[in-house]
């Protein structure tokens, strides 16, 4: 005889049980895919979650059985938790690529990717959230034996009482619907009538699972109805350019066949990379294959999203975080189960359980929010070049500006690059004046809005168009100063400046970082003087201002005070395009996605705001981003304009951005990352301690350099020394770190994984934290 054993990961978070544990599977359990399912399983003196990931025979008589010939040391499988594996083998082997490739436990891996409605609670007893969220389930009353010959047939057979009128009304409404759901009745499965019915055969009660509505999506439908491709699709109606014919015809010939392929789809602001896309997957649908796209932050590109959902209906799923735990395990299973084939979402869509997978789109891949900041402290590209290669898919980077990494993809032959240097309208980019800010206080002009703004602003107005006005900085002023003593105001948590916001006539200040507000001083409360001032600006400030230079233009802002509660992104966008506002003010939110015909004007209110922060991509992401919110002006045949202000007029990045020129940009950037080795020309490693003692952060920070330098380092790896992070306390802790720089993971794996888990250690018994981001996206 032999014994099925199952391979099971525990939903332990301690590192030292990083691993997979054995147990035996009940006799009387079906073995049959139970790979991927979740099971409790005893552990120690508890019943915990459990993630299958491998099942094997072994013959008892050669293990390690006691005297009744079961197994003497393993424990059996207490319950099972999923009718159908929830991770598909390929995800399965994604996740043990996570653990390897981000130094992250398996239990890490298989979370990451897997929605809440799947994970049990961390304490108390063993629950399992998708029993409370799981799938909603409908009655539907079927005809069933005379019933199915009509109602005729129930008369004459005298199987119903001819005055009961409850049971007869039922029995009308089936037969005239052909079926109907207890809903629709007002009716629950216990009714005495319907009781009655089912117990004479006349009616039968099938229960159906059906998903929850989505509502970037629309109204849902049954698993049945959810797979018929949508009709709304019009495409033919649009002419495409000759650059997009030319991206499309290289795209589909890559994804007709079950070969990995990576492309880099270099694209203007408007040269219509959506419409590209869209079409491809019409040829990956009609192959029977799937496909995963994916945008920065879904809030924030809802008409993209609309695009999809259009033009697909119920083939698209969409996955993020504003959706509820119901809705968004619905929308996972009808990916698993083949109801959806299209998943639609933010950076962990990358882990969609989509069947045949065929096409992987990333679009804006620029973005910093493809950087996963929590352990797997992936990077998405990475991902997608990994189930691309599990999976044979065709990957293509979309942007208007490609990082460094995409460009270095096609550098070293591992991608191809596409072009569409024209706009799909074939409008010319929007010109960009860039406003000397000096210039204007030589002059007398002290507003926050220059004089070439405040005479387009007008004509907005006269014109009946809109306008954005740009600024990465929320709140009403960066830091207050007291002009007396030289004293700021600092977070009594965090070693950084306490924001000013305003509420109407009050003021206060905020740290935007662990959520302390405390109401704003009026005397300066080190040296008790009325002399304490803001300083710098935020987009409250701008609102204000411009109520009060234009009081006829209506506006409308948009951050992150004012996108809180769920929904609030697509009021105010749709509020915009239904033209309830003049000007759309916002920080980085309103620079990507947007496409609003009646746009004639951008006005980035400070370009300085994005040129001083001290990382090194912070050029390559301020271009990123003038480019971006540029492109959001003249995007219908009114054509448009966009007006820089700065006191730093002759910045390499804003000369660049204000000639659309991307490729002097590129070149220059590139020569100070090589020259300095910098990504993408090595690898960089973060590692930060954190601590309530200082001393303890930073003895974490130099003991990980330490116990590099214990054993010869592997090649072309620097090894930077310890330093304070560039938020030094935040929330009460202490945080330092180390920069190591590499060329290749696989070659530094080992020697940085076995320092840091000696400095992990230690870091516990003292009470502090300890991470490492070996793909690490920034410094500090």
């Amino acid at each position: 005889m032999s014994t099925l054993i199952a391979q099971v990961i525990v939903k332990v978070t301690a590192r030292k049980v990083d691993k997979p544990f054995d147990y035996i599977v009940p006799d009387d359990w079906l073995p049959d895919h139970l790979v991927g399912c979740r099971v409790l399983v005893p552990f120690q003196n508890r019943r915990i979650l459990g993630y299958v990931i491998h099942v094997y025979r072994e013959d008892e008589d050669t293990a390690d059985a006691g005297p009744d010939g079961a197994h003497k040391a393993l424990k059996t499988l207490l319950q099972r938790l999923d009718d159908e594996p929830i991770l598909t083998s390929e995800l399965l082997d994604l996740a043990r690529f996570l653990s390897y490739r981000y130094a992250a436990t398996h239990l890490q891996a298989i979370e990451t990717m897997l929605p809440a409605a799947f994970r049990m609670k961390a304490r108390g007893p063993a629950e399992v959230l998708s029993d409370r969220v799981g799938p909603k389930r409908l009655g539907l009353l079927m005809p069933a034996g005379a019933l199915r010959d009509g109602l005729q047939a129930v008369r004459e057979a005298r199987l119903v009482a001819h005055g009961a009128r409850r049971q007869w009304g039922i029995l009308e409404s089936v037969e005239k619907a052909g079926g109907i759901s207890l809903a629709e009745l007002g009716l629950t499965a216990s009714n005495p009538s319907l009781r009655a019915l089912l117990a004479a055969g006349l009616v039968q009660l099938e229960w159906r699972e059906f998903y929850r509505d989505v509502e970037e999506r629309g109204p849902s439908s049954t698993s049945e109805e959810s797979v018929r491709l949508s009709s709304r699709s019009n495409s033919t109606e649009r002419t495409l350019t000759s650059w997009q014919e030319r991206a499309l015809r290289r795209l589909t010939d890559a994804t007709a066949v079950d070969v990995p392929n990576v492309f880099l789809l270099h694209g203007v602001t408007g040269s219509g990379k959506t419409e590209v896309y869209l079409r491809v997957i019409e040829a990956v649908l009609a192959e029977g294959c799937g496909a995963i796209v994916l945008v920065p932050e879904i809030a924030l590109t809802p008409q993209m999203v609309r695009q999809f959902t259009e033009r697909f209906g119920n083939r698209v799923a969409l996955l993020h975080s504003l959706l509820s735990v119901g809705e968004r395990r619905d929308e996972w299973m009808r990916l698993r189960r083949g109801d959806a084939d299209i998943a639609v979402g933010a950076r962990s869509a990358i882990f969609a359980p989509v069947q045949n997978l065929r096409f992987i789109v990333m679009d804006e891949e620029h973005e910093s929010t493809y950087k996963q900041e929590e352990s797997p402290r992936y990077s998405a590209h990475h991902v997608a070049l990994e189930r691309a290669r599990q999976s044979g898919a065709t990957v293509v980077f979309g942007s208007a500006t490609p990082s460094l990494y995409a460009m270095h993809l096609v550098e070293t032959g591992i991608a191809s690059l596409l072009t569409m240097p024209e706009r799909a309208n074939r409008r010319p980019l929007p010109p960009v004046e860039v406003v000397d800010m000096r210039e204007e206080l030589r002059a007398g002009h002290t507003s926050l809005f220059s004089r070439a703004l405040e005479s387009e602003l007008r004509g907005v107005k006269e014109r009946e168009e809109q306008a954005i006005l740009f600024l990465n900085r929320r709140g009403f002023a960066s830091f207050l100063l007291c002009r007396q003593c030289g004293e700021g105001l600092e977070c009594p948590h965090c070693s950084i400046a306490l924001t000013v916001h305003r509420h109407g006539a009050e003021y206060s200040l905020h740290c935007h970082y662990c959520g302390y507000v405390t109401a704003m001083p009026e005397v300066c409360p080190t040296c008790k003087e009325d002399a304490i001032r803001p300083y710098g600006l935020g987009t409250q400030q701008v609102e204000s201002a411009l109520q009060a230079r234009f009081p006829e233009l209506r506006a409308l802002r948009m951050d992150v005070d004012t996108t809180r509660r769920k929904g609030a992104h697509k009021r105010i966008l749709d509020a915009f395009a239904r033209r309830e506002a003049d000007v759309l003010i916002g920080t980085q939110m309103i620079a990507k996605g947007l496409d609003f015909p009646r746009v004639t004007l951008v006005g980035v209110i400070s370009a300085d705001t994005l040129l001083s922060i001290p990382d090194f991509r912070s050029e390559e992401r301020a271009f990123q981003l003038l480019t971006q919110v540029a492109g959001r002006a003249g995007r219908a045949e009114a054509g448009g304009k966009t007006i820089v202000q700065t006191y730093r007029p002759t910045h390499f990045v804003v000369s660049t951005a204000a000639a659309h020129d991307y490729a002097s940009f590129y070149r220059r950037e590139r020569e100070q990352r090589e020259r300095y080795d910098y990504p993408p020309f090595c690898e960089l490693a973060a590692f930060l301690a954190t601590h309530s003692n200082e001393a303890y952060a930073k003895g974490a920070a130099e003991r990980f350099v330490r116990e590099l330098q214990r054993t010869e380092p592997p090649a072309d790896v620097t090894i930077l020394p310890a330093t304070p992070a560039l938020l030094r306390r935040k929330e009460d802790q202490y945080r330092y770190q180390v920069v190591v720089k590499y060329p290749r993971w696989n070659a530094v794996r080992d020697w940085m994984v076995t320092a840091f888990a000696a400095v992990h250690a230690k870091m516990n018994q003292l009470g502090g934290t300890c991470t490492l981001d070996v793909s690490a996206g920034r410094i500090g």
